[in-house]
């Protein structure tokens, strides 16, 4: 391990701890309001999503939330690792192109729904070709969902595999292999039954690893990563 002044170790991991909360109180909340939305039907959904006037703000703010968490480990990695590797590039990139690909995939339901649904709804409109609109539109997104499910279960399994070659406790590293691996196992079934469960642990894992990170800013920066 190379030596390091203590107060540039201090300040990022404290700002990743922040950045690693705060994105997971947003992707809880939002994913709360969410609900279960009746994807099967296109009159159905356009009806759910205008009863939702939060909808819009409720999908930028996942989007928010996944780039909250990758900013933490942009930070946090060059810290808890006493190397750059290839498996810490390999993270950045692979959190950089899950974030844009969640954000495709939220933006058309942050926007595309909600034009949607405001057509159907407007004095007039022609309903039957808003209606095929928003079948396309369901479609799309179906096709991108799970691409995006599988792409964040790889981006955080990829994270623990780095903490726990790097970061004690080891095992709150490997927790992120287990639940990144089943997140992304759930993704490649294309069965949300699979994800959510291992959705929820990733959440419990970010806010654990987010006091762990906290606790080491404020000790020895020697207690931050294994010899």
């Amino acid at each position: 391990m190379t030596g390091t002044d203590p107060a540039t170790r201090t300040s990022p991991l404290r700002v990743a701890a922040g950045l690693l909360l705060v994105g997971t109180v947003l992707y809880v909340l939002p994913t709360a309001l969410h609900g279960n939305p009746p994807v099967g039907s296109a009159s159905a959904m356009l009806e759910y999503v205008h009863q939702r006037p939060s909808w819009r703000i409720t999908h930028l703010t996942n989007i928010l939330a996944v780039l909250l968490w990758a900013c933490a480990f942009s930070v946090a990695t060059p810290v808890l690792a006493s190397t750059t590797t290839g498996l810490t590039r390999a993270l950045r990139v692979v959190f950089t192109a899950s974030t844009a690909v969640f954000a495709v995939y939220f933006s058309v339901h942050a926007f595309g729904l909600t034009v949607a649904a405001d057509q159907y709804f407007a004095s007039g409109a022609d309903q039957a070709a808003v209606l095929e609109r928003t079948e396309t539109v369901l479609i799309l997104l179906g096709s991108i969902a799970f691409t995006a499910q599988a792409m964040l279960g790889i981006s955080i399994a990829l994270a623990g595999l780095t903490l726990a070659r790097t970061m004690t406790p080891r095992w709150l590293g490997w927790s992120a292999v287990v639940a990144g691996t089943g997140w992304l196992t759930g993704a490649l079934l294309m069965n949300f039954a699979v994800i959510v469960p291992f959705t929820v642990l990733v959440w419990l894992w970010t806010a654990l690893l987010a006091v762990r990170m906290w606790r080491l800013s404020g000790g020895s920066p020697h207690r931050a990563v294994t010899g």
